[in-house]
This record gives structure tokens, C-alpha cells and sequence, in this order.
């Protein structure tokens, strides 16, 4: 495979840990509903995530315009 094949596929897997990252985004909204006291730890954990993602896409982003 060449280089440009590659980072699709990774474009690819990159958009499925984005679908996840929604789903925690999710949770964290039902625990804030319920008073849960997690709220702030799954909080935590989708803002680290959420900004490691956010890098993530801008690099791939411009490896894929540089491919």
C-alpha cells in the first residue's frame, strides 16, 4: 500500500474513535442528568480525549494534503 492508502484507512479508523468519543460525550450528559457522582470523572476523560482527537485530525489532516 502506498502512503495515501494508509492514512485513509487511518482517516477511517480516526472517525470511528470520534463516534466513541461521542458516546462518552453522551454518558456524560445522562450522569450530569441523574446527579451521578462520575459526572466529573467521564467529564475529564472526554476533554482529554476530545483534545487528543482534535490533534490527531490536524495532523492527519495535513499529512493527507502533503500525500
Amino acid at each position: 500500500m502506498d502512503m495515501k492508502s494508509n492514512l485513509l484507512e487511518l482517516e477511517e479508523a480516526a472517525q470511528r474513535i470520534s463516534d466513541g468519543l461521542a458516546a462518552v460525550r453522551i454518558m456524560v450528559i445522562g450522569l450530569d442528568g441523574s446527579g451521578s457522582e462520575y459526572t466529573g470523572a467521564f467529564h475529564a476523560i472526554w476533554d482529554y480525549l476530545s483534545d487528543a482527537e482534535g490533534a490527531f485530525q490536524k495532523q492527519l489532516s495535513a499529512c493527507l494534503k502533503t500525500a
